[in-house]
């Protein structure tokens, strides 16, 4: 493997956090971006591409994009599947799951879709109720 110049590093990372900035701005979006009147296309949006993105990708494209680039500066880095699991994990001081340790179970395996429908049904009854 051919080692990185430190320019190159300098970009991934770069990228990388680019990235991760515009994941946490989509992030916020989607959580509470319907308590914002002006916003609610947008999270509406985002909302649909998130959903989208885990029921027919099974996963965030974000993600995998931050992880390559920081995988090209560090390949021996190890990250969960999920960005919000693996930044949480991180921040208590936890180690990355191994790979095939994921929750088995359809609840836990679909959980964010039940987060997701959550969200979105407390969004269109904030929308009916207090906006109308």
């Amino acid at each position: 493997m051919v080692a990185l110049t430190a320019t190159q590093k300098f970009t991934y990372i770069t990228l990388a956090r680019l990235v991760f900035a515009l994941h946490f701005a989509l992030v916020l979006v989607v959580s509470v971006g319907w308590l914002i009147p002006g916003l609610f296309y947008v999270y509406l949006f985002a909302f649909i591409a998130t959903l989208y993105s885990e029921l027919f990708l099974g996963y965030c494209p974000l993600t995998r994009l931050e992880f390559s680039l920081r995988k090209k500066v560090n390949p021996n880095l190890v990250f969960d599947k999920s960005c919000i699991v693996h930044y949480v994990r991180a921040l208590f001081g936890l180690k990355p799951r191994e790979a095939g340790t994921a929750p088995k179970t359809f609840f836990k395996k679909y959980s964010f879709i039940f987060v997701l429908s959550g969200i979105f049904a407390v969004s269109i009854i904030f929308k009916i109720f207090v906006y109308n």
